[in-house]
């Protein structure tokens, strides 16, 4: 198990508000470059309703699995929200967990598993799925929710995001930067892959089958937004 502090001491102050990260930390999901920097936002409407569920419990815990963003970090950590952060991109691209069968290359869960999320059971109150699980393979998204539930409490809840069309050439991933709790930034990656599976909202429930709906808010861009809360053992 991991030591619960451990995630803290990668970041340190260099000035007012700004963080970084330590020169040792590797991410693979690398920004690619605009003109003048300007990146385009969406409203939100389910990160102000996250945020104030995660309020009201008692030392809340939070695991984002999104690329890191410093500033994300100090927004949560100045609600007195600790956040740990898993780059699952990074992790899921990296070719050692490649296996090759019959001239197929598939993904070596028990080695994935074994190396990445290694936290106890039940350690996290809150889960920023951002839109990855449309990335994945549906099984392997069903695999992933099952294991990561297990580390989240009873009545912990869920934040994704879940893109309602697929796309005929594999799409830009982004990593979202949280402007306030009604406004996110989306910052193109270098990376691009097909998105998987069109989520619909029965499908985010059968995906997440220890939780109850929440909140679902289809933005105008074709996003579904959700927020779902595991259920308490009966």
């Amino acid at each position: 198990m991991k030591n619960p502090l451990e995630q803290f001491r990668f970041w340190k102050k260099q000035g007012p508000g700004v963080v970084s990260a330590p020169s040792n930390s590797v991410s693979s999901a690398k920004t690619a470059p605009l003109p003048s920097a300007v990146y385009p936002t969406h409203p939100t409407s389910i990160l102000k309703d996250f945020i104030a569920a995660m309020s009201k419990k008692t030392n809340p815990v939070v695991l984002d699995i999104g690329p890191v963003i410093g500033s994300n970090i100090e927004f949560f950590l100045n609600l007195g929200i600790k956040i740990y952060v898993e780059d699952f991109l990074s992790a899921y691209m990296n070719p050692k967990y490649t296996l090759t069968t019959d001239g197929k290359a598939t993904l070596d869960e028990g080695k994935f598993f074994l190396e990445n999320f290694d936290y106890a059971d039940g350690f996290f109150d809150g889960l920023l799925a951002w839109d990855l699980l449309s990335y994945l393979e549906p099984r392997f998204a069903k695999t992933f929710a099952e294991r990561i539930s297990a580390k989240m409490k009873p009545e912990s809840l869920v934040l994704g995001f879940f893109p309602t069309h697929k796309s005929v050439e594999p799409a830009s991933l982004h990593k979202y930067r949280i402007l306030n709790d009604a406004l996110l930034e989306y910052i193109p990656l270098e990376q691009k892959l097909e998105i998987k599976k069109a989520y619909q909202t029965r499908d985010v429930t059968q995906l997440f089958q220890e939780y109850e709906s929440q909140r679902f808010y289809l933005l105008k861009h074709n996003m579904l937004e959700v927020m779902l809360k595991k259920r308490a053992p009966a």
